[in-house]
């Protein structure tokens, strides 16, 4: 049974289109809740993307603030939404803040009975309702939603085309919930001193599917440089992983500046690909704005960079060749100093490089501040 939330108008019960919670779905061994949102611009055959929400979130977290209901509507794709529930049991206790279980071998591995194995079934559920195209779906999520990004296409390579991983962890960092939750230099998942070698991590993939010999989906990694809750070494960890199930170099074959402190790394082909973004911490790439490469509200992230805009080109679900990155933005000075486009001195806002004054930090006043050098502000009357 689907059911519609009213967010738009729905057709029947069994093909509602919107915002809807399916409550029937399969067996679904790990106790998911299952969310869809279905846009009016997708037919027969439209892809899917499956979209993990991170540690206490929820499904419309994702859905709206971010970005992807934009582009599920211009493109012309579903999205699936899993959504943990509080009361799922881990491995030795509750499964805490809503994350989902990247540490438990049933809901991490191929075929295991648990939350895995229900997102599978959700997918399932959008070709028996929809007629989605089941050799165009994509997986994405950020931070935990991240993890279980990289469980799915380590344990389900042969059910998914690319995956996006925002801000997560390698697949099998941890195979005990309390390591997983350690915090801190010395946590398994979070940290950033793993001895792990690339052919080690690797095997972690390797053994989620034994003797899996087909096709591996391609993934694109993104990270924050200043991300204080799970250490940036995590993008090293997560690189080395999947350049070794890959069989390619460590070394990028090209190495790009998309923005100010932004570095995109293309691994072999394009199997793997990194966005690095220095200043950034634990927080959501979005760029909120009109144009197509905009994404995302204000206050929900780190206002420079739509990431979702980006993972979609490398799902090949849009359309045309990336525009020129942003160099104008007409915003709050709250959101020019949080993006790093202006910085604070006695209660006013400066623009960073420049220095030309903005008013007030706290004013709620828009001013359009435009990038003319890396690292170099001046503010304009307007964005052109």
């Amino acid at each position: 049974m689907t059911v519609a939330t009213g967010l738009t108008g729905a057709g029947p019960a069994a093909a509602a289109t919107g915002f809807s919670e399916v409550t029937s779905f399969g067996s679904n061994p790990g106790n998911q809740r299952m969310f869809t949102y279905v846009p009016t611009s997708a037919g027969t055959g439209a892809p899917v993307v499956v979209l993990f929400h991170g540690c206490g979130g929820q499904a419309q977290d994702l859905d709206v603030n971010t970005g992807w209901r934009k582009y599920a509507d211009l493109y012309g794709f579903h999205l699936v939404l899993p959504e943990q529930k509080p009361e799922n049991v881990g491995s030795g206790g509750i499964v805490p803040h809503k994350c989902f279980s990247a540490w438990n071998e049933a809901d991490r591995t191929h075929g295991g009975d648990g939350e895995a194995r229900s997102v599978v079934q959700m997918v399932d559920h959008m070709a028996t309702t929809y007629g989605a195209d089941m050799s165009r779906v994509f997986v994405t999520g950020y931070s935990g939603g991240g993890a279980a990004t990289n469980v799915m296409l380590a344990a389900y390579p042969d059910r998914f085309k690319a995956g996006a991983v925002f801000f997560g962890m390698p697949y099998g960092c941890a195979d005990t919930e309390s390591a997983y939750f350690r915090t801190g230099s010395l946590g398994p998942c979070s940290g950033s001193t793993s001895t792990l070698t690339p052919q080690q991590w690797g095997d972690r993939v390797r053994g989620s599917y034994p003797g899996y010999s087909g096709t591996r989906p391609p993934v694109q990694i993104w990270h924050g440089g200043a991300d204080p809750l799970i250490s940036p070494r995590s993008l090293d960890y997560q690189r080395d992983q999947w350049t070794n199930v890959f069989g390619i170099s460590r070394t990028p074959a090209s190495t790009t500046t998309p923005g100010s402190g932004i570095t995109k790394s293309v691994y072999g082909s394009g199997q793997v690909e990194t966005w690095l973004i220095a200043d950034m911490g634990h927080e959501q790439p979005v760029d909120p704005g009109t144009g197509v490469q905009n994404c995302g509200v204000s206050g929900v992230g780190y206002a420079q960079i739509c990431g979702p805009y980006h993972a979609t080109l490398f799902f090949g679900l849009g359309s045309g060749t990336p525009p020129p990155a942003t160099t104008c933005w007409t915003a709050t000075n709250a959101a020019h100093i949080a993006a790093g486009r202006a910085r604070t001195v006695s209660l006013s806002a400066y623009a960073v490089g420049s220095g030309d004054h903005l008013g007030l930090a706290a004013s709620a006043v828009s001013r359009s501040v435009q990038q003319t050098a890396p690292g170099h502000y001046v503010r304009v009357t307007a964005c052109p």
